[in-house]
């Protein structure tokens, strides 16, 4: 009897470890995919900032422009039949709701 009584603790252990592991999983699938691409090396200051005139301005913003151009944008309208995934998502899960609501009582 005893044994049986582990076995089926290792058992539930088990199930709990496993959906926590497939939590942590599916946590992670969210999580933003970082772009190196745009980021720069770090390097220390050896000395004052100085103030942008002219070009060095032109310069600035051209780099923000870069850094801009560079970002990874999930996706555009065009990707994948662009809103078709989306408007059907959506029409299904009201489906789902109208579904699963129950009726309502005639007074």
């Amino acid at each position: 009897v005893c044994d049986y009584q582990l076995s089926i603790k290792t058992i539930k252990m088990a199930r709990v470890l496993f959906f926590l592991a497939m939590l942590f999983a599916a946590a992670s699938a969210f999580v933003a995919p970082v772009n190196h691409g745009a980021m720069s090396t770090f390097a220390p200051r050896t000395e004052a900032p100085k103030m942008m005139f002219g070009e060095s301005a032109d310069m600035a913003l051209t780099e923000v422009s870069n850094f801009a151009s560079s970002t990874m944008i999930a996706t555009s309208s065009s990707d994948f039949g662009g809103a078709l995934f989306p408007v059907f998502g959506v029409a299904g899960l009201c489906a789902l709701i109208l579904y699963l609501a129950p009726p309502l009582k005639d007074d």
